[in-house]
């Protein structure tokens, strides 16, 4: 049967999403996002649909149609793909894993996410150009607080 009734959105729908690196399911991101993070800009196809790998081990970042941007090829270092310090949480407003830890060692909490959380609604947030997720760090920030705190209790030492 041809598939000449699907749009070009239904064709390779179900493959178009997963990383040809590690075989996982990434998510969309938009161009903006990675025309602003790769390092050879130029590269990025304005008229393709890419996608943001989530893996931690996996080094590509973005790929679309069979080509890949890895982290070697990207202006920042991605953050949940980094495993030495300065691991970057907050690309806007640039705090990293340690300002958590600092905090949290000291009193015992953070307010990293509230200042984050003040700064997104006053309007000086750039999360699409600046966080190779393309989306508000306040999620990841709110989970690494929850696992430092962990970490750091009293019960974890």
């Amino acid at each position: 049967m041809s598939d000449c009734c699907n749009t070009p959105n239904d064709r390779g729908k179900t493959t178009a999403n997963i990383c040809p690196s590690c075989g996982r399911k990434a998510q969309p991101v938009a161009v903006l996002t990675v025309k602003s993070l790769a390092i050879d800009h130029a590269r990025v196809n304005a008229e393709s649909s890419y996608f943001f790998c989530r893996t931690p081990d996996c080094s590509v970042v973005y790929f679309s149609n069979g080509y890949a941007f890895h982290k070697s090829d990207l202006k920042v270092r991605v953050g949940l793909k980094e495993t030495e310090d300065p691991v970057p949480l907050c690309y806007c407003f640039g705090y990293a894993r340690e300002d958590l830890r600092r905090e949290i060692e000291v009193y015992g909490t953070s307010e990293i996410p509230g200042r984050i959380k003040a700064e997104v609604q006053a309007g000086f947030c750039a999360c699409e150009v600046k966080n190779p997720s393309g989306t508000c760090c306040l999620g990841e920030v709110n989970r690494a607080v929850v696992e430092m705190k962990t970490r750091t209790s009293p019960a974890a030492k």
